[in-house]
């Protein structure tokens, strides 16, 4: 072989060696990029598949917090409509109960009532007839004989006093000495020096009799005035006959009769006007049931039918 061709070959040689040395290193380059990415590749892989683990243990804990939540809502809910429905069960029993003491203080009442409606009448005041023709013809003995004629068991008593003044009529009743002489003083003031009628300043000398109290679980009927102490003052007379109501324990039923005074200083309309309307519908206006004077018999039975009318109209008596 010629030199000139070892030459040749020995430096195709060398460059082949040469290229192999390069491709060796590319080689190399190649396979440590793959290396390197591979690595990278398979750490994001894991950030990956970490961060999907994560996700859903967050997902289950805010799932589980949820339900949670969602437990204790339902909870407080059946805690208050427990509560609630205890509370109406509650108001429930009291409005029963309540009803039930309503129910059970009006009977009470009713039989209050009807007990005290049926213990009597007393009569308080005037006697405008007396001697023997009283126990006929007084509005008291017509008023016995018609409660027993309509079928009303019930005894009428007494407590009038025959020509006397309403200051006696008071004493009579128990009201004070001091309540009295206020009256009596009030009388002097305004008479200013004048002469005065005996009946008002003067009170009669009573018995122990006329003083004892048998009546106060009857129901009044009080008719006073007509011979004065009242200082000609209807107001007056109001109060006075208030002061012998007062002295019995029931004040809810009674009966009140009004006749101008014996003197006429006092009309009958003057009289009505203020009597009536401190009474309202238990009072009676004796001109409004006759035109008769009011010592006359035709006058005591009126009243005492007016009276009859009065207590049945207010349901104050019952029969048996």
């Amino acid at each position: 072989m010629s030199k000139t061709r070892k030459k040749k070959r020995k430096k195709t040689n060398i460059l082949l060696g040469f290229v192999c040395i390069l491709l060796a290193v590319l080689l190399g380059f190649i396979l440590v990029t793959n290396y390197k990415t591979e690595q990278e590749e398979s750490k994001h892989l894991s950030e990956i598949a970490g961060a999907q683990q994560n996700g859903i243990e967050d997902y289950e804990a805010v799932k589980k917090h949820a339900d949670e939540l969602e437990k204790t809502a339902s909870e407080d809910t059946e805690d208050t409509d427990d509560s609630k429905s205890k509370n109406d069960k509650e108001k429930s029993a009291e409005t029963e109960a309540d009803t039930d003491n309503k129910e059970n203080t009006d009977q009470a009442e009713d039989t209050t009532k009807e007990t005290a409606a049926a213990s009597g009448i007393v009569c308080w005041g005037d006697d405008l007839i007396n001697g023997e023709e009283s126990a006929t013809y007084s509005y008291m003995a017509v008023l016995q004989k018609l409660l027993t004629d309509n079928g009303y068991n019930l005894p009428v008593i007494n407590k009038t006093l025959q020509g006397g003044g309403t200051l006696s009529m008071m004493k009579m009743a128990g009201v004070s000495d001091e309540t009295l002489q206020g009256y009596i003083t009030k009388h002097q003031q305004a008479a200013n020096g004048a002469q005065l009628n005996v009946t008002e300043t003067g009170i009669r000398d009573l018995t122990e009799e006329q003083t004892t109290r048998n009546d106060t679980d009857c129901i009044p009927v009080i008719f006073m005035g007509y011979y004065g102490g009242w200082n000609h003052d209807p107001a007056e007379l109001g109060e006075q006959q208030e002061q012998i109501l007062n002295t019995f324990p029931d004040k809810s039923r009674f009966i009140v009769v009004g006749t101008r005074p014996m003197d006429s200083s006092v009309s009958s309309d003057t009289l009505d006007q203020v009597l009536s309307q401190k009474w309202g519908e238990h009072y009676i206006s004796l001109a409004n049931v006759t035109a008769q004077p009011s010592a006359t018999y035709e006058a005591q039975q009126a009243m005492a039918e007016a009276v009859l009318q009065k207590l049945q109209e207010l349901n104050y008596i019952s029969k048996g």
